[in-house]
């Protein structure tokens, strides 16, 4: 049975089953999207609760991750009008974390690597970073893409092609820098 109609049947059992089966990757691309921890359970959690109270509206004929996507885009793009897209805080003190990261001597180049370009999709403006997430860190279709941010295919394209020469101009400036 299809998490959809678990949950359309037995509300509670489906979004266990939900959770079970796409909690993970939805808060990887929720933390993709907005950079905090903290954030990315919040986004999570919402999209979770919003996909089960409007499970009716879930067409069949569109990739349910992709309709949970879309779900997750919106509370994101709600989250950044609320904060303001670039608005900083500033805290008087950190709190103490344990420092869970390996041993930098142990750590591979290509670690490094995609950290570095993790970091670089971490610039890119709201619009265009949601796109590279979805297509490139979900490996979403384009057509799921303009379906979950509600914009056309051409327009899911012009996103990744600027996102890729942003891409192309951060990258270049931090290994030639």
């Amino acid at each position: 049975m299809e998490v959809w109609d678990q949950i359309r049947r037995d509300p509670v059992s489906g979004a266990k089953a939900l959770v079970d089966g796409y909690g993970g990757r939805l808060f990887r691309t929720a933390y993709r999207l907005c950079s905090n921890e903290a954030t990315a359970e919040d986004l999570t959690l919402k999209t979770i609760a919003q996909a089960v109270r409007c499970i009716d509206q879930f067409g069949e004929n569109v990739s349910f991750f992709g309709w949970l996507c879309a779900i997750l885009a919106n509370f994101h793009r709600m989250e950044l009008r609320k904060k303001g897209a670039n608005a900083l805080c500033f805290v008087d003190e950190l709190p103490e974390m344990a420092d869970e990261r390996p041993d930098p001597a142990e750590v591979l180049d290509i670690n490094t690597n995609a950290e570095t370009v993790r970091a670089a999709v971490e610039k890119l403006s709201p619009a265009l970073r949601e796109a590279v997430v979805f297509r490139y860190f979900d490996e979403l279709p384009e057509a799921e893409i303009a379906e979950a941010l509600g914009i056309s295919v051409g327009a899911v394209k012009v996103r990744l092609h600027a996102a890729r020469r942003k891409l192309k101009e951060i990258l270049s400036l931090t290994f030639s820098g």
